[in-house]
């Protein structure tokens, strides 16, 4: 399996920035390297990775086929109805022809998700964890994060 990991520097967004791209989806990430310095362990199934930073934030980018043909809509139904049965809350969802976003709270952590419908069923998945603590910090990079997502 081969992983395509590249830094490069993005005046705009961030001094230096990783791009993962995976290999099995093509789903690829831009995101600051200063902060998710830490890389665990690639997944046997080889759907993505997850990255971690030392103050507790984690970006898990990832794909997976869209087995039952949702639609943003219907995730963000879905979303909200699991919810209510784990200790998460949905305070901000938003969808479009082939995207959805949902936002919120579970345990101590806040959550940001964005999901890209792609091409052959596959949906293009990051989710961005951070300590409520540190909403100052991880709210201004979610959407710049998020808008770098997509598949090939």
């Amino acid at each position: 399996m081969s992983i395509f990991l590249a830094l490069i520097v993005a005046g705009a967004a961030f001094a230096d920035t990783l791009t993962y791209e995976n290999s099995r989806f093509g789903t690829r990430i831009s995101f600051p390297a200063d902060i998710f310095d830490r890389i665990d362990p690639a997944p046997a199934n080889g759907d993505g990775r997850r990255f971690r930073s030392a103050d507790g934030a984690e970006l898990a980018v990832f794909g997976h086929f869209n087995a039952l043909d949702m639609t943003p809509e219907t995730l963000i139904e879905q979303a909200r109805s699991d919810a209510t049965s784990k200790s998460r809350e949905v305070t901000y969802a938003a969808s479009g022809a082939d995207w959805a976003v949902l936002s919120g709270h579970e345990d101590s952590m806040i959550f940001y998700e964005r999901h890209e419908f792609g091409a052959n069923g596959v949906i293009h998945v990051m989710v961005l964890r951070y300590p409520e603590s540190l909403h100052a910090t991880y709210d201004a990079l979610a959407g710049i994060i998020a808008r770098s997502l997509e598949g090939p």
